[in-house]
């Protein structure tokens, strides 16, 4: 998810919650018998519903050509690209898979949004499609996977990394940036004497306090089904593990390390007071970074992993989502086909096509830095590429996400309390856990892991 993504995403959570309901379904679906009759993956006429301009811009132009490039070389098959909206992503292909009719290969937001659709029986299993050793490089496929079965094919990859301006850092005597918690306090503390604002953030719309919880939300856990089970109910949702981070964020609201007027700016806002030099750090996007390192100079801008505060083994991993996913539909009469051309998208040549046409990286391991030409992108794709790197956001049901994580963060940043904080993210779990929705029992169901 990136800044581009973000508000027409979160403006969804509703719209998304209903679709969810309407169209789960309570058993995942089962793989094929066998290929549909006539399913040659030479022969076939594909329908793509594809989004990714939004997330990387280029990359509508990228995959035209891609298209282009695959049919000359396999000349009985074609490929009817059709680039989809933000706003109706969601709902388009809900409204499809209720009627069994439409894309070939179609476009959902990594985890929650791919799985749902799994559930109702509209995708078939990726894994059922593509050998193992074919898809052992791909990065982000733990997103989508549910019961042994992955259901989608990541194509990129994005994080967000803790920016840093070395020139206002050394202003304020510091030379490096912060490794852990104490030492972003102590590095605030540095910058507010030097009168410079620590970091800059906007919370007005809650994303701020989304990509906190993605971030430091993480560390106290030692795996991603923790949080999962919490959801459910089979852990308490109440425990510091889960929420304890909301004191972590009150501790840098009231020690003044973010800017004063964050409650009143939107995250967009917020993090162009780092564009403008106006706030010594910032998390952002990798293609936000790879901006303000245009703006402000190569030099000028460093980035870091955020700060470890918690304990859990997830506590150093990087943030990272393959954002959005490619999948074949459960009633795509060429699915081999299908299969074939996504795989074929992770081709090292298309792989390095990806990242000159979009300056995003792609979600597999075999792109190398060597293809990279500043530090600062060898750094990026080292965070994005490591193993175990997660967003936590994408595990949380969207009325969650909504309801909990937005509100809770902005609880704190207007001036509550961790406890305040704390108490919204619970109750919209268990709001959540009372629909006894088709979507609460397949979520139970994949927490559990059976």
């Amino acid at each position: 998810m990136n800044g581009r993504r973000v508000p027409a995403a979160v403006a969804l959570t509703a719209l998304t919650a209903a679709l969810l309901t309407a169209c789960t379904a309570s058993a995942p679906a089962q793989p094929n018998a066998g290929a549909p009759a006539g399913d040659d993956p030479e022969h076939a006429s594909l329908t793509y519903w594809y989004w990714g301009e939004s997330d990387a811009p280029g990359a509508n132009d990228w995959m035209k050509a891609r298209v282009a490039e695959y049919t000359t070389l396999h000349p009985g098959v074609t490929i009817n690209l059709v680039p989809q909206s933000t706003d109706t992503l969601i709902g388009a292909f809900a409204t499809a898979a209720q009627t069994r009719s439409g894309p070939d290969i179609a476009t959902q937001w990594a985890t929650i949004p791919v799985l749902s659709q799994a559930w109702a029986g509209a995708i078939t299993p990726i894994s059922d499609l593509v050998p193992a050793d074919k898809r052992s490089t791909w990065i982000g496929a733990q997103e989508n996977t549910d019961r042994g079965r992955l259901w989608g094919v990541p194509l990129y990859v994005i994080g967000i990394p803790l920016a840093y301006n070395k020139t206002l850092f050394a202003r304020a005597g510091l030379s490096k940036p912060p490794a852990t918690f104490d030492e972003l306090l102590a590095d605030c503390a540095a910058l507010k004497r030097a009168g410079i604002t620590p970091i800059g953030g906007g919370n007005k719309d809650g994303y701020f306090g989304a990509w906190f919880f993605a971030n430091f939300g993480k560390q106290q856990l030692d795996d991603v089904a923790e949080l999962k089970q919490a959801i459910v109910g089979d852990k308490d949702i109440a425990d510091a593990r889960f929420t304890g981070f909301y004191g972590a964020l009150e501790t840098l609201t009231k020690n003044g390390c973010l800017n004063d007027d964050i409650a009143s700016l939107t995250l967009d806002q917020g993090m162009s007071k780092f564009a403008s030099g106006q706030a010594a750090m910032a998390w952002g996007t990798d293609g936000i970074v790879n901006s303000w390192a245009k703006k402000l100079g190569a030099g000028t801008v460093g980035v870091a992993r955020t700060p470890v505060w918690g304990t859990g083994k997830l506590a150093g991993v990087h943030n990272t989502t393959q954002s959005s996913t490619a999948f074949v539909t459960s009633w795509s009469k060429h699915p081999r086909a299908a299969a074939q051309f996504l795989t074929w998208l992770h081709e090292p040549a298309n792989l390095a096509s990806w990242y000159a046409a979009t300056g995003i990286f792609p979600a597999d391991s075999r792109f190398g830095a060597s293809s990279l030409t500043s530090d600062l992108s060898r750094t990026l794709w080292d965070f994005d590429s490591a193993p175990g790197a997660v967003w936590l956001e994408n595990y949380l049901p969207p009325s969650v996400d909504g309801d909990g994580d937005l509100a809770a963060g902005q609880k704190v940043t207007s001036g509550g309390t961790a406890a305040q904080a704390a108490a919204i993210f619970a109750a919209a779990v268990t709001k959540w856990r009372k629909l006894g929705t088709a979507e609460v029992k397949d979520y139970t169901t994949w927490a559990n892991g059976s």
